[in-house]
């Protein structure tokens, strides 16, 4: 006899969702443009760069024809930058972690679905004692395509053994709330560590929440018993 899958997963976002960590990736990348005489700035920053892979940031920097290994080597001085920077800070969105303990308490799964690179991750989950509220955590490096496709929340919810349509997104960015969409997952968006210009963006989250404080089992069952 298969086994009864659950009724409901939770799937968490990271960098803006999880942590309001967005003015530590734009110092990071403006820090990074004055080694190479780039002339990143918040605009530059908020317009080409937010909730974007490294390989679609370094393509937009360098060109196209940029090689792997230079993206590599772009990429990992960046990171290196942002997590010496941000470790000692790192804080949650207020709520998150009791929420993982009421989702753990009640037997519900949840995933990490990330297009941040492995370490970044592990840096969130490790600084703010969670991982061990994660039957999955899926960042850039396990997908081959990261978000705005959908892949990072398939394999999510193939690895917390949940149907797609049985899992809840937490969410910031556009690409993020594009993928939850394309997944035809519903998604709440979390709006303490967005940015605000993409708020006005003509997406159709099923809530909008300031943090995790007010969010409730109730709210995210219904949420896929209607969807």
């Amino acid at each position: 006899m298969a086994e009864k899958k659950p009724n409901l997963g939770v799937i968490f976002d990271v960098d803006g969702t999880m942590v309001d960590n967005a003015p530590h990736h734009q110092q990071a990348w403006i820090e990074l443009g004055k080694l190479y005489d780039l002339p990143i700035n918040e605009e530059f920053y908020n317009q080409h760069i937010h909730a974007r892979s490294n390989v679609m940031i370094a393509k937009t920097l360098f060109g196209d024809d940029i090689t792997m290994e230079k993206i590599k080597k772009v990429g990992g001085q960046k990171e290196a930058i942002y997590r010496q920077n941000y470790r000692p800070i790192v804080k949650e969105i207020p709520g998150l972690i009791d929420l993982l303990k009421k989702l753990k308490e009640n037997d519900i799964p949840c995933a990490a679905a990330s297009n941040s690179p492995e370490d970044n991750v592990t840096m969130v989950l490790e600084e703010l004692n969670i991982g061990k509220y994660f039957a999955a955590v899926i960042d850039h490096d396990k997908v081959t395509k990261g978000k705005p496709e959908p892949e990072v929340l398939f394999t999510a919810a193939k690895e917390m053994g949940v149907e797609p349509e049985k899992c809840v997104v937490f969410e910031d960015s556009p690409f993020g709330f594009q993928a939850a969409e394309k997944a035809n997952m519903p998604y709440i968006v979390i709006t303490e560590g967005a940015n605000g210009e993409n708020m006005s963006a003509p997406y159709s989250p099923n809530a909008v929440h300031k943090d995790f404080t007010d969010v409730t089992i109730e709210e995210l069952e219904g949420m896929v018993s209607e969807h």
